[in-house]
């Protein structure tokens, strides 16, 4: 039996330092857009939401999302435990890994090792952001849903 594998990508266009950055635009493709193909060439993940907020102002990423044949949810702009845990507590997931959308170099394959890594040591958490071993940008978290045996 495969084991369901949902990839969580946290984005919103507030920023104290750069207002907007996961719509800014690189060769025709917001950074979202960019960081979102990316991640579909995962093959250990059975589904991608984007999780944003419900201002108003995150709209657009949550229609943008849905454009691009992607799922989504909206969620409290503070309180980003609860948006991740409302994006994902009705889809029964085996495995969640959680990235966040100004990440938009992140690497499928990176990704993809550290769910087996995890699922092959049978990890309840998996990480490649404890001990610094890759540059900013590419670092994500895995657990395991308790109860799911």
């Amino acid at each position: 039996m495969e084991l369901k594998t949902i990839l969580v990508t946290q984005a919103r266009s507030g920023s104290s330092r750069l207002p907007g950055k996961v719509l800014k635009e690189v060769g025709g493709k917001s950074l979202l857009q960019i960081h979102l193909e990316r991640l579909k060439k995962c093959s250990k993940i059975s589904e991608i939401i984007v999780a944003t907020t419900v201002k108003e102002e995150d709209s657009i990423i949550y229609d943008k999302a849905i454009e691009w044949g992607f799922n989504a949810s909206r969620g409290s702009e503070l309180n980003v435990l609860d948006r991740f845990y409302e994006a994902v507590k009705d889809e029964n997931a085996d495995w969640i890994v959680r990235v966040t959308s100004d990440c938009p170099l992140l690497d499928s394959k990176l990704v993809d090792d550290v769910i087996v890594f995890a699922q092959n040591h049978d990890y309840d958490y998996a990480s490649n952001g404890l001990i610094e071993h890759f540059p900013d940008g590419f670092s994500l978290g895995l657990s395991y849903k308790p109860g799911h045996e």
